[in-house]
């Protein structure tokens, strides 16, 4: 894998909170638009991979103005996107994939809704490309099929969205998740008590084995710590090792 400091991610996917929140703003407002000129938000995808947006006046019968549906904040926009984030790794937990491919997904799937609206785009289907297409960058390849069948959802929806998905993501693929930075630090850690161990000092011996019981529990806490991480702005906000 490329270094991040020469990295996509580093250069153009790790943002201040200024400029994410201004993109947040402009995907809202347009959705907002087009509820207000059209009366709808959402963008088809047809299974070519085209895009149809909302067409129409947004008018009633006999050019009476339909009363619009009340459309989402951004502030609860975020909120959904953090609900189904958490279901990206519910999902994989459910097929038992590694957190590589859960941090993966995730990271599309933020990308992906800083480049458009909640509201124009169905969430649910968004979230089983993303999972798709993070196991087939880090090379644990779930075939459409297998992935539908595995949550009851029909694979067509995720190859359906599979172009537009990389479009937003502008085939930027190799990211970084903060799990390995979290490994290689409790590694440091382990090395370093193996190293008390190995002196022949009865007591540091004694201490090196309490230290390992003590760093599962570090690993797993860790793990759960980033976990939640992940399910903020932080991975659109600094780099894997902060």
């Amino acid at each position: 894998m490329a270094d991040f400091t020469t990295s996509s991610h580093r250069k153009r996917w790790i943002l201040n909170p200024h400029d994410l929140t201004r993109k947040y703003e402009a995907a809202n407002q347009r959705a907002v638009d087009a509820l207000q000129k059209c009366g709808a938000t959402r963008v088809e995808i047809q299974s070519d991979g085209s895009l149809i947006y909302p067409g129409g006046s947004g008018g009633g019968e006999n050019g009476r103005r339909e009363s619009l549906p009340e459309h989402l904040s951004i502030e609860e926009e975020l909120l959904v996107k953090r609900y189904y984030e958490g279901k990206i790794q519910e999902v994989c937990a459910a097929l038992r994939l590694p957190n590589k491919i859960q941090a993966t997904a995730i990271i599309y799937f933020k990308r992906f809704y800083l480049q458009w609206s909640i509201m124009e785009h169905d969430h649910k289907n968004i979230l089983l490309t993303c999972i798709y297409l993070a196991c087939k960058v880090e090379e644990s390849h779930v075939s459409a099929e297998e992935l539908g069948k595995g949550i009851q959802q029909d694979p067509q929806v995720v190859l359906k969205n599979e172009m537009i998905v990389l479009q937003a993501l502008e085939f930027e693929l190799i990211v970084y998740p903060p799990y390995r930075s979290m490994e290689g630090f409790i590694y440091d850690l382990e090395t370093f008590v193996q190293g008390m161990g190995s002196t022949g000092l009865k007591a540091l011996q004694c201490e090196a084995l309490e230290a390992f019981s003590y760093l599962k529990e570090l690993r797993v806490a860790a793990g759960s710590v980033v976990n939640n991480m992940m399910l903020t702005d932080a991975p659109l906000l600094y780099p894997p090792g902060q």
